[in-house]
């Protein structure tokens, strides 16, 4: 019966380290990756002072929960704040270069301005390549 409840100790011990070695690598203060080679029109992207909670106004890309917010269909050349809800950095970048925030620490937004040509507009998060998303332009 020892050794039993001293193999169930070892194992409790090794799944804490596991889980505390998973969180570290998700919060990891990294730099983003390098933007794509394609450069945003100079245009695209305006920053801004971070903002207080509730006083985004338009439409809005949320980043919370490693996980971008659904975001109805927009004009050209609409001007969509992102704002990063997580604790940990993140950018918005399109697969195609039409717009990349750069790194959007925790806690702040930035104003992306939509492509003039309507169309959907995939874009991911450099530094955690699984959240992925898509802007919708409309004409």
């Amino acid at each position: 019966m020892k050794l039993r409840t001293t193999s169930l100790a070892l194992l409790t011990v090794a799944l804490v380290a596991l889980v505390a070695l998973v969180a570290a690598g998700c919060s990891s203060d990294a730099e983003p990756a390098a933007a794509p080679a394609t450069e945003p029109a100079k245009e695209s992207i305006t920053t801004e002072a971070p903002r207080t909670e509730g006083s985004v106004d338009g439409p809005t890309i949320q980043i919370e929960g490693f996980a971008f917010s659904a975001l109805d269909p927009v004009a050209p050349g609409t001007e969509i704040v992102v704002a990063n809800l997580d604790g940990a950095q993140h950018t918005l970048t399109a697969d195609d270069g039409s717009f990349n925030s750069g790194g959007l620490d925790a806690g702040s937004t930035i104003t992306i301005t939509a492509p003039d040509v309507p169309g959907a507009y995939p874009f991911v998060c450099n530094i955690h390549p699984s959240m992925i998303g898509s802007l919708a332009v409309d004409g």
